[in-house]
């Protein structure tokens, strides 16, 4: 979710992993392996994206098409992916650890080493910036079963009470 392609997402994860592994003993004297490794992903996804490479492959055959009733699915989750690939990184950091992975304020901001007020601004701006530009109606998206559009979708609800 954070980089919108799995083999960057495997690179990612390898590249943490390999930072950890030099620090891992102090990792484990404080006993959060969990959050130090998740930290580690986050920066290293935000040096990623601050540096912004990008790698363009150009073929000379198009992916055969599928049935349009099956692929409904994947263009609702494509739509979901390409807005958060328009947050900023950290914003969308916070938003796939709150509401997609479902850590608390608490360990999202001990995950980013931030305040839990910075977490809520940033949750706050990720989710109206996607509820923008999924439009006014993300209940077409939320047959994908996407835990951040059903959070979403909560919190405008909540709101217009």
């Amino acid at each position: 979710m954070l980089t919108n392609d799995r083999g960057l997402a495997e690179d990612l994860l390898q590249t943490a992993l390999a930072n950890c592994f030099r620090h891992w003993e102090r990792a484990l004297s404080q006993g959060r392996e969990e959050t130090y490794v998740r930290t580690a992903i986050i920066n290293s996804h935000i040096s990623r994206m601050r540096r912004r490479r990008v790698l363009k492959i150009f073929t000379r055959l198009l992916p055969e098409r599928g049935d349009e009733e099956a692929t409904g699915e994947v263009d609702d989750r494509d739509l979901l992916r390409r807005a958060l690939a328009e947050l900023a990184p950290r914003t969308r950091a916070v938003v796939v650890l709150r509401h997609y992975m479902g850590l608390t304020e608490q360990e999202a901001a001990n995950t980013l080493g931030c305040s839990t007020g910075n977490v809520n601004r940033l949750a706050n701006r990720g989710l109206k910036q996607l509820r923008l530009a999924l439009g006014d109606e993300p209940q077409a998206v939320a047959s994908a079963d996407c835990p951040v559009v059903d959070r979403s979708r909560q919190l405008t609800q909540r709101r217009a009470r």
